[in-house]
C-alpha cells in the first residue's frame, strides 16, 4: 500500500501539468500546426439611400456625390500605322544614309559586283585617299558586303613588314578609292587569305602604284 502512494502522486502531478499546458493554449510543435485558407468574396459597395438631403453631400466623397457630373474622357484615335507606307524600315534608313554619304552613287557601283561588271574585285590593287592622313594602297583580300557597313581589306608591305587595313567604303574620312591594277583573272574564292603565305605573297605594291600615278599625271597633263 505504501509503495503505491508515490506512483499515484506522480500520475496526479503529470495530469496537473498537462492541464496547465492545455489552458495556456495549443501546442507550438510543427506537427500540430495546420493552415487552412478560405475564400472571402469582396463585399459589394453599399448603395446610397435614395432622396438623400443635399446638406449631407459634403460628408460623402467627391466621386460618390449624386450632384457630381462625371467628365467625359476624350478618347483619341490610334495613330496611323506606318507599316503600309514603309514595309521595310531598315532598308529605308539604309537608303537615306547612303543618299547622304554617297549622293552620286559612285562608291556603291564600285563595289556592286552583281550589277556592275567593272566593279572592284578581290585580287585588285586599290589605292585609298583619306581626308586626314596618308593614302594607303594594297591588294584587296576581302570585300564584305553589309549595306552601309560595306568594307574591304587591303594588304601591303611597308618597310618589309606586312600590313593589313580594313577600310569602310562609305566612311566620311575616305576621300576616294581608285583601282590601280586589276587582277589578271578572276579569283575563284571570295576571300583570298592564302596570299598571306610567302608562296603567294606579292610583297610591296609601291612600284605599281608609282607607275599608275605617273601615267595618271601624264594623261591629265596631256588633256
Amino acid at each position: 500500500m505504501a509503495s503505491s502512494l508515490p506512483m499515484r502522486s506522480w500520475s496526479c502531478l503529470r495530469s496537473a501539468v498537462r492541464g496547465i499546458y492545455q489552458l495556456q493554449g495549443p501546442s507550438r510543435s510543427l506537427s500540430s500546426i495546420s493552415l487552412t485558407t478560405k475564400y472571402t468574396p469582396k463585399p459589394e459597395p453599399k448603395e446610397l439611400p435614395k432622396n438623400l438631403p443635399p446638406h449631407f453631400y459634403s460628408q460623402l466623397p467627391h466621386r460618390m456625390r449624386p450632384d457630381m457630373v462625371k467628365p467625359k474622357m476624350k478618347i483619341k484615335p490610334a495613330p496611323p500605322s506606318t507599316l503600309n507606307a514603309c514595309p521595310d524600315p531598315v532598308a529605308a534608313v539604309t537608303e537615306k544614309q547612303l543618299a547622304v554619304l554617297d549622293p552620286t552613287g559612285e562608291r556603291r557601283q564600285l563595289f556592286d559586283y552583281r550589277r556592275n561588271p567593272r566593279s572592284a574585285k578581290v585580287g585588285d590593287i586599290l589605292r585609298v585617299t583619306f581626308k586626314s592622313g596618308d593614302p594607303f594602297s594594297g591588294v584587296c583580300l576581302n570585300i564584305r558586303q553589309r549595306g552601309i557597313d560595306t568594307a574591304f581589306l587591303l594588304r601591303n608591305e611597308l618597310t618589309r613588314v606586312p600590313v593589313e587595313m580594313w577600310i569602310k567604303v562609305f566612311s566620311p574620312n575616305v576621300q576616294s578609292v581608285e583601282i590601280v591594277q586589276r587582277t589578271e583573272k578572276r579569283k575563284r574564292r571570295a576571300r583570298i587569305y592564302y596570299m598571306r603565305q610567302p608562296k603567294h605573297d606579292i610583297g610591296s605594291v609601291e612600284n605599281i602604284v608609282q607607275n599608275y600615278l605617273k601615267q595618271k599625271s601624264a594623261v591629265s597633263g596631256q588633256s
